[in-house]
């Protein structure tokens, strides 16, 4: 009699309390500012996939490596992760993602993992550890009527151009010429300057090791350069605490028409030309691009992007593999992730650049190369990347001289890769 009971009652809770005890609960976790979009996109694949919903967490590309590598390694932390391309072989070092090869069993990509771009830099030990999400790049991005004001009738070449070009802006209309975040992502023009004149942060030594290809003298004079923009009053001190390239002070400068020339990713650049369109309907667009400034030797950028991760420590591996595979379709870049090149040759292939992207179209075509050394070596990009951040910001902020602050950072970059 109890026994009967007591199946009855559970019939009855899976008749009226229903699909509580069946659903599945995911967290996506979210590095970039297209928060509503990518709601609005999980929102659909909940629609098609009744029995699994999905959390979503943003957090800023400053904190995000961290944030992971603490939660992981206690077993915690998100389903599915957004990360950069380079910070996946780091991660698979830790033991705290689930293998590809492991995850496909459960479903395979439409037009295969071949079709994706950089899958390279997923790779450690022999297998693939993340999907390539979205690739990207930086490139110059101008506001062609302030130079216009200021006279200026050619986009600068080199850096020594675009420095020029700020004087007389400043000098000709009293507004900013080139601007740029002096914070975190410092380390992007910080390695592109070094790139263009001959050197880079770390390289292969030439004896199957990994070394610093880059003198104290070298990295001195990459922080001079910018520290000049500063010094000479050519820019707001207000940009040593501005991390990102997408931060509302600097792209309100660009769409007041109080600042000239910038440096940002794709993703920037998209986001700041709809929001001149949506504030300035059926006016003309004021904006161009163009390739990164070159040095002694030609600009060059990195070949850059997002990868999709899923956790090793996830109750959900097959739930989450469908996740991972709906944000990798073709209409997910259309209709949510528009800001944002797919890392599919087979979807690249079907871009049609506007013509103000043009310069971000032959930047990616002509002028990247992938970071290499600097993941391959196993200092890893993140302890790289917070390492000149902050010699960066030392010397920028005038607390330390750049040559103290390149002595200290080239001491550090040796420590750790001779670890």
């Amino acid at each position: 009699m109890y026994l009967r009971s007591g199946l009855l009652i559970v019939v009855l809770a899976l008749l009226l309390g229903g699909g509580t005890f069946a659903e599945v609960s995911l967290t996506f976790r979210f590095n970039d500012s297209e928060k509503e979009e990518m709601r609005a996109a999980l929102d659909e694949f909940e629609a098609i996939n009744p029995g699994i919903s999905v959390e979503l967490q943003t957090i800023s590309w400053n904190d995000s490596r961290d944030q992971f590598l603490r939660e992981a390694a206690v077993g915690e932390g998100p389903d599915v992760i957004h990360i950069a391309f380079v910070w996946t072989r780091e991660m698979a070092e830790a033991g705290i993602l689930q293998p590809v090869d492991q995850l496909t069993r459960y479903g395979a990509f439409v037009n295969g993992f071949d079709d994706f771009i950089a899958t390279d830099l997923t790779m450690y030990d022999g297998r693939a550890w993340g999907v390539p999400w979205s690739a990207d790049t930086w490139a110059m991005v101008y506001r062609t009527d302030v130079l216009e004001e200021a006279g200026i009738t050619d986009l600068p070449v080199t850096w020594d151009d675009l420095l020029q070009d700020s004087r007389i802006i400043k000098a000709q209309t009293g507004k900013t010429g080139f601007a740029f975040a002096a914070g975190n992502q410092f380390w992007f023009p910080m390695n592109y300057y070094l790139w263009s004149n001959g050197s880079a942060v770390d390289i292969e030594d030439g004896r199957g090791g990994y070394g610093p290809g880059v003198t104290v003298n070298d990295m001195a004079a990459a922080m001079d350069y910018f520290k000049t923009y500063i010094d000479e009053g050519l820019v707001s001190r207000s940009v040593l605490t501005i991390d990102v390239p997408h931060d509302p002070a600097l792209l309100q400068s660009l769409l007041d028409c109080e600042q000239g020339i910038a440096l940002m990713p794709t993703n920037t650049y998209r986001q700041l030309l709809r929001a001149f369109e949506e504030a300035n309907p059926g006016v003309d667009i004021p904006f161009d691009s163009g390739v990164m400034m070159a040095g002694s030797y030609p600009p060059q950028t990195h070949l850059g992007g997002r990868t999709l991760v899923v956790n090793a420590s996830t109750d959900h591996p097959e739930e989450s593999w469908k996740l991972l595979q709906f944000l990798t379709q073709a209409s997910l870049f259309e209709n949510y992730y528009s800001n944002q090149f797919p890392a599919q040759k087979s979807l690249l292939s079907q871009i049609e650049y506007r013509e103000e992207e043009l310069g971000f179209a032959s930047q990616l075509a002509n002028h990247t190369r992938t970071w290499g050394a600097y993941s391959d070596s196993g200092a890893g990009v993140g302890q790289l990347w917070n390492l000149t951040a902050r010699a960066a910001g030392k010397a920028l902020s005038g607390q330390s001289s750049s040559q103290e602050a390149s002595a200290e950072l080239l001491r550090e970059i040796m420590r750790l890769l001779e670890n």
